[in-house]
């Protein structure tokens, strides 16, 4: 015996679940022209070095040959300034990201660490990096969590400001 089907009716929906954030090679990148203009002029980028304004439906995997692309959130929010320091590239390296690669709420993790260690008078490196964040990926970018586990009582938690 060959069992009915099920007319639509009685059917049950299913329900549609949300996607996750598209990642660095599924975004489109949504600028407007006055918005680059915008961006060169507050944080003094300069004209030498080349900054193109990106294709129409490109991502941020689509840069011209030579070229990387950066996320207007990492000037806003990150505190990243050009030309790069050593110690972002000496993070993304040991990490093998590439800047693309990096949420906007993951750089300023970087940079904070930088001017902590500076402010300091210590030297900031990968390794120091290291022992107070581990890498994660989330909808599509990597970004940065603190260490609870394995790190010495005094330094679990990492600075919050320059008053830490």
């Amino acid at each position: 015996m060959t069992p009915t089907p099920k007319s639509d009716t009685t059917t049950k929906k299913r329900k549609h679940r949300p996607k996750n954030p598209p990642g660095p090679d599924q975004a489109v990148i949504g600028w407007k022209a006055y918005e680059l203009n915008n961006l060169n002029q507050n944080f003094g980028l300069s004209s030498d070095w080349g900054i193109q304004f990106p294709a129409p439906n490109s991502t941020a995997l689509d840069a011209p040959l030579g070229y990387i692309s950066l996320y207007a959130d990492f000037f806003r929010e990150g505190s990243l300034r050009l030309p790069m320091s050593k110690f972002i590239g000496e993070v993304l390296t040991g990490y093998c990201s590439h800047i693309s690669q990096i949420s906007a709420l993951g750089l300023p993790r970087i940079t904070h660490f930088e001017f902590i260690c500076r402010a300091n008078r210590v030297e900031p490196s990968f390794e120091k990096f290291n022992v107070f964040y581990f890498v994660t990926y989330t909808g599509g970018f990597y970004s940065f969590s603190s260490r609870t586990t394995g790190v010495n009582p005094c330094s679990r938690d990492p600075p919050k400001s320059l008053h830490d």
